[in-house]
């Protein structure tokens, strides 16, 4: 049998010992399972190590992330032989150093959960960036808690998806239930046939599209980026697009839309263009739904933009 490992990553504060201890004592995920609860943090709120034996979960404490080694979760093997490990991880740790970890035999990590404090998220994405990025890049969901109705929904989800674009988002308001809230309204009236979008608006608009490309179907849309390259399956297809930073200016990620014009052969790396034209939906049999493609009715060279990085602010 595997013994399956869980990493939970996020700031002090962040929220993670409360939806760790709740995962072992509300819900049947450690029904029938021999746990171990691994800490390498610990903020305002411990652990009861009673009540998590009596939810059949041993828990160990590592003040140093030089532990994580091979030998180190042998020695957990022997000692505790659990079938499914949480791991609560220091924010400031690197998760890849954990994720690269040798493990026991059988042993296999299947997923990394992420919980964010909304309410500091803007100050940790303008100071710590490079911090966020290790904790959201391996993601496979992330919570936002403690969401208010002052904050953009479209501002956290953007900034994540620009890290780890399939990364699951959750948000919880401030009593601890889901947020159902609609999405905020865009920078731009979504009612119109034609919207000219923005420069500092590109990434919001090019996210909102892939999101929900319903929205934009028939719609004339007129944006400025880069000529990325060409598309690899449509003939004349090619993207335009700008980088999202990241991490820092030397880890940046694409943020673009799928074109098609008859020009896109005479088109040079990284010029800056200007397109116009009319929005349709193709299925995407490898992403498994629909995108946009914008057919291009006019295009031309423009100088670069002031500031080429994309912003969700």
């Amino acid at each position: 049998m595997e013994t399956r490992l869980f990493i939970f990553t996020g700031f002090l504060d962040s929220g993670k010992t409360s939806f760790i201890k709740d995962t072992i004592t509300t819900t049947d995920f450690c029904k029938d399972e021999k746990t171990l609860l691994i800490v390498s943090e610990q903020g305002d709120e411990e652990y009861d190590q009673e009540e998590l034996e009596s939810y059949n979960c041993d828990i160990t404490y590592v003040n140093n992330e030089d532990a994580w080694s091979y030998e180190y979760f042998e020695s957990l093997k022997e000692k505790y032989n659990p079938t499914q490990v949480f791991i609560e991880l220091n924010g400031m740790y690197n998760t890849n150093k954990l994720l690269a970890c040798s493990l026991p035999e059988n042993w296999v990590f299947v997923q990394v959960l992420t919980t964010i404090n909304a309410s500091t998220f803007g100050l940790y994405i303008q100071n710590m960036r490079g911090q966020v990025y290790q904790q959201a890049v391996h993601s496979d969901l992330l919570i936002f808690n403690r969401v208010n109705d002052n904050l953009k929904k479209s501002f956290l989800r953007n900034n994540i998806k620009a890290i780890n674009p399939t990364c699951q988002i959750v948000y919880e308001k401030e009593d601890g239930t889901v947020n159902e809230f609609a999405d905020d309204e865009l920078p731009f009236d979504i009612s119109s046939d034609e919207l000219e979008i923005a420069d500092h608006d590109f990434g919001i608009f090019c996210m909102d599209a892939r999101d929900y490309p319903e929205k934009y179907e028939n719609k004339t849309v007129t944006l400025r980026g880069k000529f990325i390259g060409r598309d690899k399956v449509l003939e004349d297809g090619f993207i335009i697009g700008r980088e999202a930073m990241v991490c820092c200016e030397d880890d940046t990620s694409l943020i673009g839309m799928v074109c098609v014009h008859q020009a896109a052969k005479q088109l040079i790396p990284d010029e800056w263009i200007e397109v116009k034209g009319l929005i349709e939906l193709d299925y995407d049999i490898d992403l498994g739904f629909d995108i946009c493609i914008l057919n291009v009715e006019d295009i031309k060279v423009i100088p670069p933009l002031k500031n080429e990085y994309v912003t969700f602010d």
